[in-house]
């Protein structure tokens, strides 16, 4: 039964690629898409369990709960920044590349061995500044301390899944993966079932699912750790992360910095209803763009002809604008309505929000590839990212006062434009990518 579903599946997935690409799919290809079926089936499973979760809170917490839980989460993805420092970009990039036990248990190795030391420095300072960065970003101490355990465990998750990822094992970063959204939603009703119904019940369950499944995962890997540290791998993968980690600040300003500016303008409960707009309208697409990303960035990695994959992703990106689009508006308008009264439909945001799904779609898409070329190629994306974020917060500050929810959203779409001008004002090196290829 599982090889006539894959038969099926490959069929489809067959037909569709020579109607686009008018030849047939050789061996890596079919490859690819076995490891993209893996990977779906996998986070599908487990974004099934993550959207129940996020529907619940929602609907229990209502939109003041809701939205203290996103401070702590959006608080946190400032706090991780200096602990991961891109070190699990770099070390995806350079494990990808060549299959050598040897040399992929050196480069995991010494990574975590850079994280481990990273976090630690860290968590003593945010103990030592806690008073001056909570008052930073507008919210109580006992919030604070949240975000920072949130922080870290969020890097134990990242690191132990970006480790899979690095080593070409899509099938048991599949398999990982509904085990983290059983475990995310199992202690959430349980911490409702005890009558514990505020935004920690939320936090806590985020706590144990990042942590019990880094644990498993990291048992699996144990292989590939050692306490040996390589200096020359130190060195490549800090001077790959070094590019990487301004993508990673970049990010997480214009990713969340629109939540902490809402919160300052408006009100809390207008977080929440924000989150459930971005959740309905955006993270849908997001789903399948991250899908394909998580086996697309090994393998371009690993490729050693980029404009080949620069050809075909051309290709592609007309299908997510024509057929993204609808499906977003209709999706989402289904979500939404699952959340309750108190997250109101309104079209005018949800053609906004539908836009820029599609525009952080494409700007990831291409961005995932320039970062695959190495260091020249990261370069790119770092610069683009910061026009990104610097644009996102000078549009955020002048949008929000003026049009509320709107204004922020609005600002998202301008930044993502720009940042996907960016990229491919640099197509050039997609095509010299052998050349320059570290």
């Amino acid at each position: 039964m599982k090889d006539f579903a894959f038969r099926t599946f490959i069929q489809l997935i067959n037909f569709g690629y020579e109607r686009i690409f008018h030849e047939e799919m050789s061996n890596e290809v079919k490859k690819f898409f076995k490891n993209l079926s893996y990977v779906g089936l996998g986070t599908i499973t487990t974004t099934i369990f993550s959207f129940t979760f996020n529907i619940l809170a929602g609907r229990i917490l209502g939109p003041s709960g809701y939205g203290e839980f996103t401070l702590v989460q959006s608080v946190a993805m400032f706090l991780y920044i200096p602990m991961l420092l891109g070190f699990n970009t770099a070390m995806v990039k350079y494990n990808a590349e060549k299959e050598d036990y040897t040399r992929q248990r050196s480069i995991i190795s010494t990574t975590y061995i850079l994280v481990f030391i990273c976090a630690i420095v860290s968590m003593f300072a945010y103990y030592l500044f806690a008073s001056q960065i909570s008052n930073l970003f507008s919210v109580p101490r006992e919030m604070f301390y949240l975000s920072v355990v949130f922080a870290v465990l969020f890097v134990f998750y990242t690191l132990t899944t970006s480790t899979l990822r690095s080593l070409h094992e899509m099938k048991k970063y599949a398999i990982f993966q509904p085990i983290y959204g059983v475990i995310l939603l199992l202690s959430f009703l349980v911490f409702i079932l005890l009558n514990f119904s505020s935004f920690k019940a939320m936090v806590f369950s985020m706590y144990l699912a990042y942590g019990i499944t880094g644990g498993i995962i990291l048992a699996f890997i144990r292989k590939y750790l050692r306490f040996a540290f390589d200096i020359s791998w130190a060195d490549k993968l800090a001077g790959y992360g070094s590019y990487a980690i301004i993508s990673g600040v970049s990010s997480v300003f214009y990713l969340n910095i629109d939540k902490i500016l809402i919160n300052k303008y408006m009100a809390i409960a207008d977080v929440g209803v924000y989150r459930a707009y971005y959740f309905a309208f955006i993270n849908t697409i997001m789903l399948f763009i991250g899908i394909f990303v998580t086996v697309f960035f090994p393998v371009a990695s690993k490729h050693g002809n980029k404009e080949i994959m620069f050809k075909r992703i051309n290709k592609i990106i007309p299908y997510i604008i024509i057929l993204g689009l609808p499906f977003m508006i209709g999706s989402g308008f289904i979500i939404l309505k699952l959340y309750g009264g108190e997250y109101p439909f309104d079209l005018k945001l949800a053609l906004l929000f539908g836009i820029a799904g599609i525009c952080i779609c494409v700007d990831s898409v291409y961005g995932w590839l320039m970062n695959a070329v190495g260091k020249e190629g990261v370069k790119i994306t770092s610069f683009a990212s910061i026009i990104l974020a610097l644009a996102n917060i000078f549009l955020n500050v002048w949008l929000i006062p003026l049009l509320g929810i709107e204004g922020a959203i609005i600002a998202t779409i301008i930044a993502y434009v720009l940042s996907i001008d960016i990229v491919l004002s640099k197509k050039r090196y997609l095509y010299n990518s052998k050349e320059m290829r570290c």
